[in-house]
């Protein structure tokens, strides 16, 4: 077994080739990238690979997904780039510039997986069109199976956008996954060496130790989530940042970086009207 793997966590992009002039951005997303790629060059040792965990784009425009993939290119060099779909990326897009698709079904899940340095990485998209929250079809989840006993002497490394729900009793889990997808990925996982879960979505640094399994959750691009904000409201501030992974025989650890930032307010939005648009759209989902 590999002594220790060094890699990098990035997510929530939030790439726009519009650059400040994208009206639903509130920070340069492409600033905070180059700040990120400017830390990595910094490590003493690369990375063995960067794993990004959804929210590739703000828009899904193939435009946006064609100059991210130069940039990408130009500030990764040969570092390997593992990559999962969140809420704001469009499949479709995806696939037409990067490549990946295996079914040939435009809208197919983005689900890999991957071997590095002993350590196996599985990745699963659990963006849903059209809805804010997120999930994993039964068809995943056998996938997903399977996937974990492909490598049965290997380590698990799971990269997801929707961290897990930690409140199964909530109806409405328009910033997590859903809880049937939830408890199908606790069983689903079970038994496995998962060292870990990366996630997104939320905005904010999280670690929490959910049945034995690390869920890591990194601030992103964008902007942040201040976790002190009044209940029924989202407030965004001024901050970004990545993490910096160590696994090592007994365990993964993590150290958040931030970028320089001073979490002055930038937005502050009711949760009412998103927790109504997700369910309306779970609803249509249903009966369509």
């Amino acid at each position: 077994m590999q002594d220790t793997t060094k890699f990098v966590h990035l997510t929530d992009l939030h790439f726009s080739s519009a650059g400040t002039n994208e009206p639903t951005l509130l920070s340069d997303t492409e600033r905070a990238i180059r700040n990120s790629f400017a830390a990595i060059d910094r490590m003493a040792v690369p990375p063995a690979f960067i794993a990004i965990s959804g929210d590739l784009t703000d828009r899904g425009n193939l435009q946006d997904y064609r100059v991210l993939k130069t940039l990408m290119a130009e500030l990764a060099g040969t570092v390997p780039l593992i990559y999962a779909l969140g809420n704001h990326d469009r499949r479709d897009n995806f696939y037409a510039v990067f490549g990946g698709n295996e079914t040939g079904e435009a809208l197919a899940p983005h689900d890999h997986d991957r071997v590095v340095e002993n350590l196996h990485i599985i990745t699963m998209d659990t963006s849903i069109p059209g809805r804010i929250g997120g999930g994993l079809s039964e068809t995943q989840i056998a996938w997903l199976g399977k996937r974990l006993q492909s490598q049965p002497d290997l380590r698990k490394l799971i990269v997801i956008h929707h961290s897990p729900l930690f409140d199964l009793n909530r109806e409405n889990a328009w910033d997590r996954l859903d809880a049937r997808s939830t408890e199908a990925l606790r069983q689903a996982i079970a038994g496995f060496p998962v060292v870990g879960i990366l996630c997104g979505h939320v905005h904010m640094e999280e670690v929490t130790h959910w049945h034995g399994v690390p869920v890591i959750v990194g601030v992103g691009h964008h902007a942040a989530t201040d976790p002190l904000a009044p209940q029924g409201e989202i407030r965004l501030v001024e901050a970004t940042g990545l993490s910096l992974c160590t696994l090592r025989p007994f365990g993964l650890s993590v150290t958040f970086v931030p970028h320089p930032q001073d979490r002055r307010v930038l937005r502050s939005i009711a949760t009412d009207p998103i927790m109504a648009h997700d369910a309306a759209a779970r609803a249509a989902q249903a009966a369509g």
